[in-house]
């Protein structure tokens, strides 16, 4: 792809050009060790670092053309500098100025909210896969494209590797797209020159405020994506039962739709029958049982089945695929081993998360069932919600192993210290602390005893464990089933 320059400007808030404006780019990049010719340098203020301060870099690999809010000191004939307000933004704009605005040729629907936006994401995708709508998922699992997942440079895709590959999606003939919208991306403009058809809110508790700083913030951040990207043309779909659903939607030009199983709602579910292997619905006057455990995951069944609708898609089509979903990756997986201990591994790294999966279990699990819970708190992260969710574990479990999640940069064992500090812990039953997560997962498996349940939470889909910068290969699910099979268990 080759664009001239002027042409990924508009739009731009650009403050001056210094030098020849007259060129052409095929590319774009944010770090300057991936610069080359003709690849445009934007220069980003980050968390951690400074993009300004590897100028130099980018234009030794290559650069010619930087974009930047600070006039560098050393100015050079063959470089053109274009000073922009703000560079975030103006990478946002450039972006999707260089992929041809392939949010104006897409149905792009954004899912934000404390816990369920990456099962809703996924839920969205299967089903218009299904329905025989091409469509594109982009989430903290990976990017995909129909069926073909999509290797990406991060984590969580950033901005020019969303329009990229939201235009490969088009070539492709996607009309859909469904993506995460996490409070971070907002709050650092991480969105900018996306264009959202809708915009599904699930619920806002205790996460992030290491970054957020308070609760109030946070919500604002939410709230931020629904005044500010949502126009009067497309929707905003509510969860009607969060307790700040209210304050989501103070001032939103969006069509507002709400979506909830208690209040009343323009969409509804009810929840007839429920236990460990899923749950028995009824849903526009349809009954059917789905392999979904967990309220929690009724609200992401309802918010992906109100979300279908609201694009256009018919209702009995949408109901007889939805039937045939089946547990997302990492999020409330199981494995039964055939001395009968079940495994479940879930995501659930915030205290209302923990929470709702422990209670769910406990909801539905007999009580000769012991409940027996290996969790860790990442490190470099809100540690504010540690021993919160060390009480919620050693509250709720039979037994609770505290082990490593991703230590980062921290002690893993100050790390478990904090896990520690709660008042209700009159040592009445013992906390395991184990820092190693295998020997932890390897403990909880030759304590439990057949039909006992073991949850593995933290890390849910997560292929690696983060120690000191380095990634070490590392999966729950992959590392319990190992285990159960050497111990015959």
């Amino acid at each position: 792809m080759k664009k001239l320059l002027m042409d990924i400007l508009i739009k731009v808030n650009i403050l001056k050009i210094i030098g020849y404006s007259k060129k052409w780019i095929e590319g774009i990049s944010i770090h300057s060790k991936m610069v080359k010719k003709n690849i445009i340098f934007i220069a980003n203020q980050g968390i951690n670092t400074d993009g300004h301060l590897f100028i130099i870099e980018a234009i030794q690999n290559g650069a010619n053309i930087i974009v930047c809010e600070k006039k560098p000191s050393l100015i050079q004939k063959s470089i053109t500098y274009v000073l922009v307000k703000d560079s975030i933004e103006a990478l946002g704009t450039i972006s999707s100025n260089f992929y041809d605005n392939p949010t104006k040729k897409i149905k792009l629907v954004g899912i934000t909210g404390t816990n369920g936006k990456t099962s809703i994401a996924t839920i969205l995708h299967y089903l218009f896969y299904k329905m025989g709508e091409k469509n594109i998922l982009i989430s903290t699992m990976g990017i995909k494209i129909m069926s073909k997942k999509i290797t990406t440079l991060h984590t969580t895709p950033n901005i020019i590797e969303i329009n990229k590959y939201l235009n490969i999606s088009i070539q492709k003939g996607c009309k859909y797209a469904f993506m995460e919208v996490s409070s971070h991306g907002i709050h650092q403009k991480r969105i900018t020159g996306l264009l959202f058809t809708g915009g599904i809110f699930t619920n806002i508790t205790h996460d992030h405020l290491d970054y957020h700083k308070s609760f109030d913030n946070y919500l604002s951040t939410k709230r931020f994506f629904f005044e500010n990207f949502l126009h009067k043309n497309t929707f905003a779909l509510i969860n009607v039962d969060d307790k700040n659903s209210h304050k989501i939607i103070k001032n939103v030009l969006a069509k507002i739709y709400f979506y909830g199983i208690k209040k009343k709602a323009d969409f509804k579910i009810k929840i007839l029958k429920e236990n460990i292997n899923g749950n028995e619905l009824i849903m526009d006057k349809n009954k059917f049982f789905i392999g979904l455990i967990g309220k929690f995951n009724i609200y992401n069944l309802l918010a992906s089945y109100a979300t279908a609708i609201l694009l256009g898609k018919k209702k009995y089509e949408i109901l007889k695929k939805i039937k045939t979903i089946k547990p997302i990756k990492g999020r409330f997986e199981q494995f039964i081993s055939y001395s009968g201990i079940r495994i479940i591994v879930d995501y659930a790294h915030n205290p209302n998360g923990l929470k709702t999966v422990l209670n769910t279990i406990k909801k539905i699990k007999k009580k000769e069932e012991k409940l027996i819970c290996v969790i860790g708190c990442g490190g470099n992260r809100d540690k504010k919600k540690r021993s919160l969710m060390g009480k919620i574990v050693y509250d709720l479990c039979d037994r609770s192993i505290f082990t490593s999640d991703n230590p980062r940069e921290e002690d893993p064992k100050k790390i478990l210290i904090d896990m520690k500090k709660f008042r209700s812990y009159l040592k009445k039953k013992d906390i395991l602390t184990i820092v190693n997560r295998k020997e932890a997962i390897k403990k909880a498996i030759q304590l439990a005893k057949k039909k006992d349940i073991i949850v593995l939470a933290g890390k849910g889909h997560e292929n690696y464990q983060e120690i000191k910068g380095i990634r070490y290969p590392f999966n729950d699910m992959k590392i319990a089933k190992t285990l159960l099979k050497n111990y015959n268990r």
